[in-house]
C-alpha cells in the first residue's frame, strides 16, 4: 500500500511493509528527490561501496511519513542549530528532525574506525554552558528543534560548564528542553561535591554510542541526581555498623574480568548505594522508589552492602543517620589477581 509521499518512487529494488501492506521501508537504484521542511533530499541508490552501511535507503511510519533517509553523499542541512553536513538524517512523525548523523561509514575489517575519523569535520558548537569545536558522532533534536542529546566521536574531549563546575567531557551529553544539563560523561576521574562528601565522578565502561544516558546526571534546577565511581564508600551508622562498599568485578567479554563502578542516586535525604547494573541512572527513579523494603544488611541472604554482586539491589541510606567517609579508588589500569574470594577493591 503506497501512499502519497511514496508512490512516486522511482526504482525500488527491495522493500518491507507493515502488517497493514504500508512501505515500512526500501532500497533504491534510482535517483530521487525527497522534499522535508529541510529541502529536498536524495536518498541512497548508487553502489555502497565497501565504506557505506548497506541500509534501506528510506523508512517511514506507517502512515507513509518519512522516518529516516539515508543520504548517497553527504549534504550540508539547515537545522535549528545551524548549517550541519548529514549523510543520515531521521525525522519526528511532523516532520521535524530528529537526529543527524554527519557520517554513516560501516566499520569493517575494509573501512576502519580511523580512517572514518579522517573524514569527520570538527564543527562549532554554542551552548549556554560553553563554546567548543569537536568531531562529534551525531545529534538528537526535542520535536521543537532544540539540541536533546550530543554525541563525540570516540576519543574526542571537550570542556564545558555543568552544575558542578567546569568539566572535561568524553561521549557526550544530554540536555532537558530549556537547554540546561541534564546528563553528561567525565572524561576522568571529576572530583564533585555531594551531599555525603567529595566522591570523584567516573565511569570507565560507560557506553560510547550514545550519549542520552550518561552517568553524572542532574534534575532541572542543576542538584545533583546521580554519579558513578570507583571511590571506596564507608558507611557508619548510628548503631556503630559499618559497611564497606567497592567497585566490584564482574566476567569480562574480551577480558577475563570487568571493573564495575559504585553508582550512587541521591534523594532529598536518602543516598541510595548499589553497583550499576543496580537501576537505570538516567530513569525517574529515586532513592526511595525500590519496590521492596529490604535493608542494607537483609539482601542476598544478609551478605553486608559490601558483598552485593552485580545483579544486586542498591542498599539506601538516610543520610542524617550515617556518617559517610569517602577514599579515592585506585583510577589506574592493573591486571586482576585472579583471585576476588577476598577483593579489597583490587583494580
Amino acid at each position: 500500500m503506497l501512499t502519497v509521499e511514496t508512490s512516486g518512487l522511482k526504482g525500488i529494488t527491495s522493500f518491507t511493509t507493515y502488517d497493514g501492506g504500508e512501505l515500512k521501508d526500501c532500497k533504491l537504484k534510482e535517483y530521487n528527490f525527497i522534499h522535508t521542511k529541510y529541502g529536498d533530499l536524495v536518498p541512497q541508490y548508487g553502489n555502497p561501496g565497501f565504506r557505506k552501511k548497506q541500509l534501506a535507503a528510506l523508512s517511514f511510519y506507517k502512515n507513509g511519513k518519512i522516518k529516516s533517509i539515508s543520504l548517497e553523499q553527504q549534504t550540508e542541512i539547515s537545522t535549528p542549530i545551524g548549517i550541519l553536513p548529514a549523510e543520515f538524517v531521521t525525522f519526528f512523525e511532523d516532520g521535524s528532525i530528529n537526529s543527524l548523523f554527519p557520517l554513516n561509514g560501516q566499520i569493517s575489517g575494509f573501512w576502519s574506525e580511523e580512517e572514518e575519523g579522517k573524514l569527520a569535520q570538527k564543527l562549532h558548537f554554542s551552548f549556554s554552558f560553553g563554546d567548543f569545536c569537536a568531531k562529534i558522532i551525531g545529534l538528537r533534536f526535542y520535536p521543537d528543534g532544540r539540541v536533546r542529546s550530543l554525541i563525540l566521536w570516540p576519543n574526542e574531549r571537550i570542556i564545558i560548564d555543568t552544575p558542578a563546575g567546569k568539566m572535561p567531557v568524553r561521549i557526550g551529553f544530554r540536555l532537558f528542553e530549556d537547554g540546561s544539563i541534564k546528563s553528561v560523561e567525565p572524561a576522568e576521574p571529576f572530583l564533585i561535591e555531594t551531599p555525603i562528601g567529595s566522591i570523584n565522578a567516573y565511569d570507565a565502561d560507560a557506553l560510547g554510542i550514545d550519549a542520552d544516558k550518561n552517568s553524572v546526571c542532574f534534575d532541572e534546577k542543576g542538584r545533583l541526581i546521580s554519579l558513578c565511581t570507583f571511590d571506596i564508600i564507608t558507611v557508619r551508622k548510628k548503631s556503630g555498623e559499618k559497611e564497606i562498599i567497592f567497585p566490584t568485578l564482574k566476567p569480562g567479554l574480551t577480558t577475563e574480568y570487568e571493573k564495575v563502578p559504585i553508582k550512587l542516586i541521591f534523594d532529598t535525604d536518602t543516598v541510595s548505594i548499589g553497583d550499576t547494573k543496580a537501576t537505570d541512572y538516567n530513569d525517574n527513579t529515586k532513592a526511595t522508589d525500590y519496590s521492596d523494603n529490604t535493608k542494607a544488611t537483609d539482601y542476598n541472604d544478609n551478605t553486608k552492602a559490601a558483598d552485593y554482586g552485580g545483579d544486586a539491589r542498591a542498599a539506601n541510606y538516610k543520610i542524617a543517620e550515617c556518617t559517610f567517609l569517602i577514599m579515592r579508588g585506585n583510577y589506574m589500569e592493573t591486571e586482576s589477581c585472579g583471585d576476588c574470594s577476598s577483593c579489597k577493591g583490587c583494580m
